[in-house]
Parts: C-alpha cells; structure tokens; sequence
C-alpha cells in the first residue's frame, strides 16, 4: 500500500518526503537533498520509515529537474519492498475525475517538541493536466492555512511524496503553488521519468524488472502487471516478458499495421493452440505501441505517440459495463486485449455496446482478442458488429516461430533469457532458495520421462521454454530422467516453502498444500467468500469430511487464505492470481490426482472437487475451463471429470455442454467422447457397464466420421442421489470371476470410476466398485478429531461442538429417566 512506502527524508538540516520505489530506491524532491543553485554533493542523507521503525543513510543515485533517486542498503529497513508501479492519468471525461492521495510530513503537521506526524492528503487531478509536464493535485481534505511568522509553506516537507491513484505511482510532490490558498501542490508526473533511460535502468536494477507505464484511471479495466518472484510460474508467465521477443516479426508488424488503420475502432482475433505464443505477441505489441517517444510527444503526427494498453480484467462475477465509455475519452489511442477470448463473451459483447458510438476524430481504440478456437463465437461477433469487426484472423502455429529460428537456437535463447532475469532477480534482493542437488536427489530415482510432452502432443513455444527453463535451474542438459514440468513444480514447491515458514507456526503437510494450491488455480476466486470457499473444497477433497476427517478451523482458513494471497497475488480484481501457464497447472492438478489415487483414473480429488457444493458456478465453470484447456496436455484428467459430470449432472451437465461448444479441433473430440463414454457407463444395464472400456482413451479418441449429437439433458431413468459423506467409503466387493483387475491409464486397460461417485440407477443394482486405492489421509498434528458420530450430528441438525455440549445433559437426563422408571416397578 502507498502509506507503507512513505519515508522521512533528512539532509543538511531539511527535511522532506520520499517514497520507496524498489528495493533500495526512494524517490524524493531533488531540493530536499540539495540546496537551491549548489551542484555540490549533499552531506549525509537519513531516511526513516513513517509511521514505522528503522534508518538507513542515502545517498544519489540519479536527478532529473526537481527529482531525485536516493540508493540505500535494502537490509537497513525492517520491510521489504516490491517494485512499484508506475502510472499516469489518461482519461479526460470531466465525469471521470482522477482521485489520487498522497501521505507525507508537512510543517502543518507539526506536533509538541517540533515532532512531525504524517498527513494524508486526498483529491483530484485536474483532466486538463493530464497532458502537461506537471499534474495538480486539489487537495479535498482540510488545507493548512499560511503560517506568516516562519515565512514558510504549510506543506514545506510535503516535498517528495508520492502521489498514487489505488496502487500505481503517478506522481512526486514538488511544491504548493502559490496564490491558490494552499489548495493545490503541484507533482512532476511519473511518465516524464520514465521518459529518461538512465532511470529506468537503475529502477530495472535494484528491481529486476524494467518499470512500465500504466493507464492508472484505467485500473478497474485492466489487468496489472504480474510482481517479480523466484518462481517458475512469474519466469514462465507470458507477461513477465522474461524470453526475449523474437520470431513472430511478420504477425507483429501486421499488428502494427492493423493498430494504425484509419477506422475509429477495429477487433481483432489471433487463434493458435496452447503454447504456441499468442498471449506473448500481444504483449509484446502492447509494449510496444506503449513505448514513450518524447520527441513524438510534442509532433503533430500521432503515427508515434505513445498508447494506452492493457489486458482487459476478465476475473470479476459481474462486468464493469459503467467503465467501458471511459475508453473513449482518453487522450491516447488504446489497445485492449483480451485473453481466453471464447470464455469471455459476455465482456466482449458488453464492450463493443459501449464502443459502439466511437468516431473519429477520436483516438483510435483496437480490440486484440486470444482464443484457442474460433469455432462458433467468431463468425457470429462478425454478424452482430460488422462496422467494428473487420475479420483479421491470424493463425498461429508453432512452424511460424521456427521460420527464423530452428529449435537449437531456441533453446540457446531461451536458456539465455532465462538466466538472464534470474540474475537479476538476484541481484535487487528478490528471495531465491534454489537448490539444485537437492532436487536431483528427489527426481534420481524417477522412470525415464518423455521429455516434458504427453504422449502424442506436439512440442511447441512453451514447451521449449520449460525445458530450457528447468536446464538452466538443474544447471545441466535434461537427461532421460528428469521430466521438465517435474523440475518446474520441485522449484515452485521451494517457493511456497518461504512463504509457508513465514506465516504457519505448524507447516502445513506438504501434499495438502499442494492440493490446495491446486484447487486455488482449478476454482479461482473473486471475493473472500469463494476464497474460503476453494480452501474448504481443497480440504474436503484431500482429508474427506467422514467422522475421522480433521476439522478446518476459521482461524487455518484465514492463514490459508492469506498464504495463497501471498504467493500469488492478484493482478486485477480477482482474490488471488494464479499458478502460470496452462501446461504446469496440468501438471499440478495431474500430480496430486496421482497421489490421491495412485493413477489419474482413480482419483477422487478433481471428482470431489468438480462436485463440491461449497464451490459457486462460476468456481465451477473455472475448474471445467483449466480441465479443457488441458485437454492436450494431460488427457487422463479428461476421463476423471467426464465421470464427475456424470455423477452430478445437476451442477456440471451444462457447463460441460458450454465447454464443448467452446472447443475445436482434437480437444473438442476427445471431451465429447469422454462425456458420451461416461453417460453410457452409468446408464448401462449390467454391473460390467460400470468399467469404461479397454484401452488408452488418448488414443482411441479421433475424429468419428459423423458427430452424432449429445442429448440436452441426462437421462431420465438416471437419479442424482447426494454424494455419500467424504472420509466414508463403500465396503470393496471382490471383483467379478475372470474380470482384469483395475489398471491405471496408459497400461490399456481403464480403470473402474470411483465408487464414491456412482449415482444410484433405479433400474439396476448398484455397480460392483473395484477396491479403494486412495490413500489415507495422515491426521494433521494439533487439529482435533471430530469424535461426534456423523448420523447423530445430521440427525439433529447439530455441528460437533453442538453435540459436544448437548450430549451430556442428554446422557444425565436418560439416567434420571431410568432411576424414576425402576422405582416405579419396584
């Protein structure tokens, strides 16, 4: 938060205002640290937090006009500090005023014995600033009056603040401008320093990242930039820009071109597979067309004047319909891409309403959509907007990055970026514990791996970048046994280490932490109650809630919850972001499938999650959109969801049917045929129909000649009864003579599904369940055991604590009740 960066800036006798802007930077006021007029070095510099303890010496590192950059020792404060981000104010709609706050240490917040106590100071930037070298501030909060007796400003040390508009950085206090009644301070605004390269190369040092502009009025459409960690899933995340751009110049410079036609607003789709670089060529175009030019800024051609871009926040329940029309009073042209495209129509249609009165000579406005498929949605948003769709359609395939590169140079590139950033990681103080002995010592012992690809998947972009990512992690080329995706995870695992150590008393146990992590990226959350909600589910889906689950406390939700917040931080208005790309999510949700089960066809956790109440629709829907996006990638998690539609039809039939339509291609064959398999196996007559037939699904499963339609509904004779209580399963009953015993997938043979969730068939007997192979939950060290018979506690509506306290009286009255009973037939 901005008051946490605020400091106290002392030199020479003066005293001011700074904030701190990566690890060992503040940003202050350059006539704070140095007199008017004098080019001489200051003296000793101070700074202190505010509000807070610890000082550190300063001294500077860069000046521009009145800024100045102060360089510390980041270990002599007791708090560190992630990079900030940089903003500017770029709507001008006089309904849409700009309302930024800043806290520093005035003269007019002078205490007893010349103490100074920090001052918020709230308002607005005037929209005719949002252009000009300076910004207004106009204070709405009280005003100091003048002070003749000094002869100074009420706001003297206010110099040097930071001005933020919700997270972003947009501004530095410079001084009160005179003749306003101390209404106004006037700001030097943060796009003029970024405009220097030598500032942004100090910032990019001490933070390990280069600083972006952002639109920062625009926060509550876009996204915000993903903040530096030592992880796998920030190094590999598209947006983290970490590989260098390269290979894609023919799509870029289409792009471009397309971004500077002459219609007022134009959208846009780039299409391609998972992995194959789509999200990263809009980043990179956006990073582009954003690139300040200050020559350009002041020529009356806007060919090279910058833009206003960003990825639309696509993670909230209801859509910011209200916001939209801010994107067409902005004082540049704006990019708006969007991602997941085919699962966000809603949004885009509700955009394209609001752009719908957008002319010229307005600033242009370009819509760059992301999607796998365009099977049914695009041709239909063509027919609906047909004067702001045009039909640019590009196709991306993994062929058109090797135009220019093989894959040897690839990998030599990617191994290069990837070093690359995590030196500089290091170097500005981010925390790494990579250990790579310790991880050969857990992988050593592993089969030989296929190389980080599924059977029969095709390498692409993102692929190549995990290999070379986990090589330059091991330090070493990847051999036969070490699987890229198993080497990502062991270093993601090393991350929520850090964090665990730093906030649980009692480690959590490092397999449910996994699964929670799991269900945090499966289910998603927008608020704290579905936040709550997925750790719950998580819980469910790993202990069971039968009478010897351990019970989830609100005060390990609450830690919990923080803890997922912590490693992964939102990026919009979600609750929490998420783990990175799709293929190690894949991975993720596939290993602690395995390890609940023993195979990923055997497994309960994605089936009990999947079918968990506690989870909204949209949770659901979100897990049903990770399992189709990893059709691919890990098809054994396809056949455990198709069961779990299955067994719940009521919760998952039609946003299964939903996904289907958004698929193409082998994705949307394979989960039509692991739906229409599922629904056959519980509507089969006998107890042999039970076990799905014999094979390797993700080979069986081709284009059929002709694409029979699925029924809209399930079928009657089908009953959902409620799920049997978790932690309580069925008896095992021996197997059938002559039948195979259960094999996980990819032996040929499937396994049987899981007992646990078979609806009841009211014209057949229950099917015979093959033996349980989950594993028993270890009981958590200092978490109490529900001791309270389950049937008793539903059957009076009681929790455990309930029954706790009603029992003993209950016990006291059965035994007055007897004692009368026997003295009256005595």
């Amino acid at each position: 938060m901005y008051w946490e960066r605020a400091v106290a800036v002392e030199c020479s006798g003066r005293v001011g205002t700074g904030c701190v802007v990566a690890p060992g930077l503040v940003l202050t006021a350059l006539h704070v640290v140095r007199s008017a007029g004098s080019r001489q070095a200051p003296g000793c510099c101070t700074i202190s937090l505010i509000g807070g303890h610890g000082r550190a010496a300063a001294e500077i590192a860069w000046h521009l006009g009145d800024a100045a950059l102060l360089r510390f020792r980041p270990g002599d404060l007791p708090r560190e500090f992630a990079p900030v981000r940089w903003g500017e104010i770029v709507c001008i709609s006089p309904s849409r005023q700009a309302r930024c706050v800043a806290v520093g240490i005035p003269d007019a917040a002078r205490r007893g014995e010349g103490r100074r106590e920090p001052e918020v100071v709230e308002g607005h930037i005037n929209a005719v600033d949002t252009g000009g070298t300076f910004y207004s501030l106009q204070a709405d909060s009280a005003v100091p009056a003048d002070s003749p007796a000094s002869g100074t400003s009420p706001w003297a040390g206010m110099s040097g603040a930071g001005v933020f508009h919700e997270d972003l950085l947009v501004a530095v206090v410079q001084q009160a401008l005179p003749g306003r009644a101390n209404a106004r301070l006037e700001a030097v605004p943060a796009r003029l320093l970024l405009d220097d390269r030598r500032f942004c190369d100090i910032v990019e040092q001490a933070g390990g990242t280069r600083p972006q502009l952002e639109p920062a009025d625009l926060h509550a459409l876009f996204e915000g930039t993903p903040q530096p960690a030592a992880a796998a899933s920030y190094l590999l995340a598209a947006r983290s820009e970490t590989v260098e751009f390269t290979g894609l110049d023919t799509e870029l410079q289409f792009l471009h071109d397309w971004c500077h036609g002459t219609q007022a607003v134009d959208v846009a789709v780039v299409r391609g597979s998972g992995g194959v670089g789509k999200t990263r060529l809009a980043v990179e175009l956006a990073r582009r067309l954003a690139d300040r030019r200050p020559q350009a800024e002041s020529a009356a051609d806007t060919a090279n004047f910058a833009w206003s871009t960003g990825f639309l926040d696509t993670s909230t329940k209801s859509t910011p319909h209200h916001d939209y029309p801010m994107l067409r009073h902005l004082i540049r042209p704006a990019l708006v891409v969007i991602d997941y495209a085919e699962y966000h129509l809603e949004q885009i249609t509700a955009l394209l309403e609001a752009l719908a009165g957008h002319r010229a000579p307005a600033h242009r406005i370009r819509v760059l959509l992301i999607a796998r498929s365009t099977r049914d949605w695009w041709p239909k948003l063509r027919a609906r907007f047909p004067a702001m769709v045009g039909g640019t359609d590009i196709a991306l395939a993994t062929d058109n990055l090797l135009r220019q590169l093989d894959v040897k140079e690839l990998r030599e590139h990617a191994r290069i970026s990837f070093a690359r950033r995590i030196s500089a990681l290091q170097w500005s103080g981010v925390p790494g514990d990579w250990d790579a002995d310790n991880l050969l010592d857990r992988v050593g012992d592993h089969g030989p791996s296929n190389g980080g690809q599924a059977e029969g998947e095709e390498a692409t972009v993102l692929s190549l970048h995990m290999e070379s990512l986990a090589w330059v992690l091991v330090d070493r080329p990847l051999e036969g046994d070490l699987d890229p995706r198993e080497v990502l995870l062991f270093h993601e695992e090393r991350y929520w280490d850090r964090a665990s150590a730093a906030l649980f008393s009692q480690p959590l146990d490092p397999d449910y932490r996994k699964a929670l992590v799991a269900v945090q990226r499966l289910a998603g959350a927008t608020d704290q109650q579905e936040a709550d909600a997925a750790i719950r589910a998580a819980w469910a889906a790993h202990y069971g809630d039968g009478p010897d689950a351990p019970r989830l406390t609100s005060d390990a939700v609450r830690l919990q919850r923080r803890f997922l917040s912590t490693v992964y931080p939102p990026t919009g208005r979600a609750y929490w972001g998420g783990v990175g790309p799709d293929a190690l999510t894949a991975e993720l949700v596939n290993d602690v499938e395995e390890d609940s089960s023993g195979g990923p066809g055997n497994g309960t956790f994605l089936s009990r999650t999947l079918t968990d109440p506690l989870l909204s629709p949209s949770q659901r829907r979100h897990c049903l959109a990770i399992v189709g996006r990893s059709i691919l990638s890990r098809p054994g998690l396809v056949d455990v969801a198709a069961e779990a539609v299955a067994s719940g039809p009521a919760l998952l039939h039609e946003d299964a049917q939903n996904l289907l339509k958004k698929l193409s291609g082998p994705a949307h064959d394979i989960w039509r045929t692991a739906l229409a398999d599922a629904r056959q196996r519980y509507e089969a007559p006998g107890p042999a129909a039970a076990s799905p037939p014999a094979g390797n699904p993700s080979q069986e499963r081709v284009t059929p000649a002709a694409e029979p339609s699925l029924p809209p509904a399930p079928h009657p004779v089908v009953v959902a009864l409620p799920r049997p209580v978790r932690g309580t399963a069925r008896p095992p009953e021996p197997p059938s003579p002559g039948s195979p015993p259960p094999q996980p997938i990819g032996t040929g043979t499937e396994a049987a599904p899981d007992a646990l969730a078979t609806p009841h068939v009211l014209h057949r007997p229950a099917p015979t369940a093959p033996p349980s192979r989950a594993k028993r939950r270890p009981h958590p060290a200092g978490i109490p055991r529900r001791t309270v018979p389950v049937t008793i506690r539903d059957y009076l509506g009681l929790d455990a604590h309930g029954m706790r306290r009603v029992l003993p009286a209950f016990l006291v009255l059965c035994v007055v009740l007897l004692f009368i009973l026997l003295r009256q037939t005595g």
